[in-house]
């Protein structure tokens, strides 16, 4: 159902549209990976220019596709993920997104926006995007290696409330970002806590962390 927005610094209508298929990325596929900074109040149109993006996207030749908008808990960040097939298509979305950045600086959007080409990495469990689904997900984006990151998700280690998680790779060959899912909200931070000691987790509270809720908006199939 379409949701109607008021953008009330321009007074123009910004119409936000929820849903979409569960999407998955496959073990190896390359994504293009954005992060907006925005204020709360602006939430909603920035959601609906990645909407208009990436569907764009979808259609060129570029061929942006699977991809998902997250919104973060508090509304103050936008997470973009859209499979490409390397690096030209990194590029192509690359310009295509700084264009349209440009054009639009006037209506100061999003504060600042980080765009990077990644690796899915790792895939587990329920690792499908799903903006139907009542699970709690967390962003987490560290600025060093993460040893054997899979592990820390095994049978032996996650509880009974995790789902799922997928592991990302920067291209930088420094960044590297996990989205998991779990049944309960905070159970990601008491997992982390737990763990902290005696697990590679003990390196994911070091510099350089960007930790928070999200929820899926929108998926492109």
């Amino acid at each position: 159902m379409s949701r109607p927005h008021e953008d009330r610094e321009r007074h123009t209508l910004v119409d936000h549209r929820p849903g979409g298929d569960p999407v998955t990325f496959a073990h190896g596929s390359w994504v293009v990976l954005g992060v907006a900074h925005v204020k709360a109040e602006r939430a909603d149109a920035c959601v609906s220019a990645y909407e208009t993006l990436l569907e764009k996207a979808a259609t060129s030749k570029t061929r942006a596709h699977p991809a998902a908008i997250f919104l973060s808990k508090n509304q103050r960040r936008v997470v973009t993920l859209a499979g490409v097939a390397g690096h030209d298509g990194f590029k192509a979305i690359a310009a295509a997104w700084d264009d349209h950045h440009r054009e639009a600086q006037h209506r100061a959007v999003a504060e600042s926006v980080s765009l990077g080409l990644f690796a899915v990495s790792g895939s587990i469990g329920a690792a499908a995007i799903d903006p139907a689904s009542h699970d709690a997900m967390d962003y987490e984006q560290f600025l060093h290696p993460i040893p054997g990151a899979a592990a820390l998700f095994s049978p032996t280690t996650a509880p009974d409330t995790f789902r799922g998680a997928m592991l990302l790779s920067g291209d930088d060959g420094r960044t590297n970002v996990i989205v998991s899912r779990f049944s309960l909200a905070e159970a990601y931070a008491e997992f982390r806590s737990e763990h902290r000691a005696t697990t590679a987790l003990g390196a994911l509270g070091e510099g350089g962390t960007l930790s928070f809720p999200v929820h899926a908006v929108r998926t492109f199939a």
